[in-house]
């Protein structure tokens, strides 16, 4: 065999040696994709739940004219996507939209680098998957734990430590509103450069009676979230999960009249401060102060008594979701002198409610707890606890300690 054809065997060999290795990763990457789709989901082991398919077949929940309600299946299965790095590899481009204290924000996007001064908006980001691009906090935001990790830039929206987000040049800024009445920190942080979206992830505007709930209000902050940060695929299953129990509130007080609506007062910070919300009207009750012309009027004792509320609401902060903390309000509520012959005292009817369970993605949680209090016969078979528990489990894959409500 002469010198020629050794050399045109040896280049064949190689060729299909190289043909052979294309093909085998070519085929491979089916394998690797149903690998992925085929992973587990977050899901509750333990929770009833109905797929898509059955769930356009379920009946109604029963409105408040119904004596006998079955138990609701739950919200449809969730199997939530195996993380991406497809989204980060996008082109970058620049995106204008209008976050929810009106402002105009110009960002580009993808965005690889946030910081969070609220602690409902960081469990958002979080349980839409975007923890990883966290890179500051407040001190505030301790929810999923894993967040824990992420260094400390401030106490909240109005104490941000602003040489420290400075320093670590984030690609936007997330806070509440309190960070607009700090106007040196907001002017510091616009002449950085620095995109900032400002939205407080408790309750829509105060439109008495409104129909638009916090749980609304949530899936529609998320996602608009989701476009500048990503996630968007579970900012919808989020969305199905919370809007499953957001309409059955709907359906089942739907036509309910005044006249079996109980009156509520609905409590935060101080005795007989209170808010103007269609929060209360929205669970099936009537708030004593809603026609009141100022969003959060301090009440005078005897208005309270002469309103005869059958039911308290009281909001508190409770970092370490210590019972005591519950405890300590309730008595402290139930011993009021002016109070004792208000019917929620005299009825045992006043409840304890942490911040965390009417904010963010929690708003369903506490929806429902609102519902079940104030309307305990239309909601004697929701367990607002246990949907707490999944939720966190779905999203986050975590158990969730403490206490959140009282009693």
């Amino acid at each position: 065999m002469n010198k020629k054809t050794t050399a045109a065997i040896t280049i064949l060999l190689i060729i299909i040696a190289v043909a052979a290795s294309i093909t085998i990763y070519y085929f491979s990457i089916p394998l690797e994709e149903e690998t992925e789709e085929s992973a587990p989901s977050n899901e509750n082991p333990s929770s009833t739940s109905v797929s898509p398919e059955n769930e356009s077949n379920e009946e109604n929940p029963q409105g408040p004219s119904s004596t006998n309600m079955s138990t609701p299946q739950g919200p449809p299965s969730i199997h939530l996507p195996v993380p991406q790095e497809d989204w980060e590899a996008q082109e970058p481009k620049i995106i204008t939209l209008v976050d929810n204290a009106g402002r105009n924000i110009t960002v580009m996007v993808p965005v690889q680098s946030i910081v969070s001064l609220n602690d409902g908006l960081t469990e958002m980001l979080c349980a839409i998957g975007v923890q990883r691009k966290i890179i500051g906090r407040d001190a505030s935001s301790t929810m999923p734990p894993s967040i824990l990790s992420v260094p400390v830039v401030g106490e909240n929206s109005y104490q941000p430590n602003i040489e420290a987000i400075i320093e670590l040049k984030p690609d936007i800024v997330f806070a509440d509103s309190m960070l607009a009445y700090n106007d040196v920190a907001m002017r510091q942080l616009e002449e950085a450069g620095i995109p900032i979206f400002i939205a407080d992830p408790t309750d829509p505007t105060p439109t008495p009676r409104s129909n638009i709930t916090a749980v609304d209000f949530s899936c529609n902050l998320l996602s608009k979230i989701a476009i500048i940060v990503g996630g968007e695929d579970i900012s919808e299953k989020y969305t199905q999960f919370a809007q499953y129990y957001n309409n059955l509130v709907k359906q089942r007080l739907a036509g309910l009249p005044d006249d079996k609506r109980p009156k509520v007062m609905w409590e935060w910070w101080q005795p007989y401060w209170t808010f103007v919300s269609p929060a209360i009207y929205q669970a099936g009750g009537i708030n004593i102060a809603e026609n009141m012309t100022v969003y959060a009027p301090l009440m005078s004792a005897e208005f309270v008594v002469e309103q005869n509320p059958q039911v308290i609401i009281r909001m508190i902060s409770s970092p370490t979701h210590n019972l005591s903390d519950f405890t300590q309000m309730w008595q402290e509520i139930m011993n009021r002198p002016e109070l004792q012959e208000v019917d929620a005292i005299k009825n045992g009817r006043v409840y304890i409610c942490d911040w965390r369970i009417r904010n963010g993605i929690c708003s369903v949680v506490g929806y429902l707890y609102f519902a079940k209090w104030i309307q305990p016969e239309l909601f004697q078979d929701i367990d607002p606890a246990k949907v707490m528990a999944e939720l966190y489990q779905r999203f986050f894959g975590i158990t969730v300690e403490g206490t959140f409500v009282y009693p």
